[in-house]
Parts: structure tokens; sequence; C-alpha cells
């Protein structure tokens, strides 16, 4: 006869594995933006749980960004990046089915 599986601790493992890869994918993208900026400056981070609670964290102490304009270059960045990642893959979804 199988075992039985507790649902309830099944889905926190699961919870657990997946916030565990979202951590290491963050720390990557990161990285990664960080190796494409020779001096940097400044920066915007915004954090998110499943439950909907936010937090967010921003230096702009060097550079031409101050405080008052971080919420609009955030804001103007991901909505540049969020329209070429969708046009992508628009295109590679028009491309399979055609």
């Amino acid at each position: 006869m199988p075992s039985i599986v507790n649902l309830v601790s099944e889905r926190d493992e699961r919870a657990a594995r997946d916030a565990k890869r979202l951590r290491d994918d963050l720390f990557e993208k990161c990285y990664d933006a960080i190796d494409q900026i020779d001096e940097m400056a400044g920066f915007a981070l915004v954090v998110w749980g499943k439950n909907g609670d936010m937090r967010t964290a921003y230096n702009a102490a060097n550079g031409p960004i101050g405080p008052a304009l971080v919420p609009t270059l955030a804001a103007d960045a991901l909505n540049r990046h969020v329209a070429v990642v969708l046009a992508v893959d628009k295109c590679s979804d028009d491309e399979s089915s055609g």
C-alpha cells in the first residue's frame, strides 16, 4: 500500500523550494546587472510575497538620480523591460504557430 502524503507539508516544502529558486534567480540577475554597469551609482529593488506583502530598498546617494526620481526611474525602466519581454514572447508565439 502506498504511503499517505501529507498535503500540507508537501505544499510547505514546495513553497520553500520555489522561494529558494526565486532568491537564487534574484541574486543571479542582480549580479548580472551590476556586472553590466561600469560604475554603479545607485539601485532600486522591489520584492513581494505570495500574500501581496511588499518590501522596497533603494540607494540614490550617488550619481545623477536623486531619491525623488527613483520611483519614476524604476517604473520607466520596468515598463520598457517588460514591454520588450512581452514583444519577444509574442514574436516567438507567432513564429511557432505560423
